[in-house]
């Protein structure tokens, strides 16, 4: 009985420390993306590598390196980033890029491809090129 009760421990003891160092690894970078963001003359007014873990997103990512703002749900400019289309959220605003969706809005290239997801559906790969480009409604991408 005894034997039974210390390997049960030990077997607890195990379990717990997988999973605790199984958390904290997501934690642990597993690549970078590079986020270049475009006003509207065309000029680059950031380019940044940065890298994500497990648990990031691009909406994620975005939000913590820029100051960002989203429509709500009258699609009017708001920091609070809430999902409001298709479970995602409609970015407005990067830094000194302000769009009014309207007439304008923010156009997500990835490796160079017009994106057709919104940015919470978006995966992460090890090498990927986001821009977020100003764009005009009627243009072509």
């Amino acid at each position: 009985m005894k034997k039974l009760v210390i390997s049960l421990v030990a077997l607890v003891v195990v379990a717990a420390s997988f999973i605790i160092f199984s958390q904290l690894n997501k934690n642990d970078p597993i690549g970078e993306i590079t986020i270049i963001v475009v006003d509207d003359i065309g000029d680059t007014i950031s380019n940044k590598t940065i890298g994500f873990t497990e648990t990031d997103t691009l909406f994620s990512i975005l939000d913590e390196n820029y100051d960002v703002g989203c429509a709500n749900s009258s699609y009017n400019l708001t920091t609070e980033c809430e999902k409001i289309t298709f479970s995602s959220r409609v970015v407005l605003k990067i830094d000194s890029l302000v769009t009014d969706w309207n007439t304008t809005y923010i156009g997500i290239y990835e490796n160079d491809e017009y994106s057709t997801l919104g940015i919470d559906l978006i995966s992460l790969n090890d090498g990927d090129v986001f821009r977020f480009e100003y764009k005009v409604v009627g243009d072509d991408n």
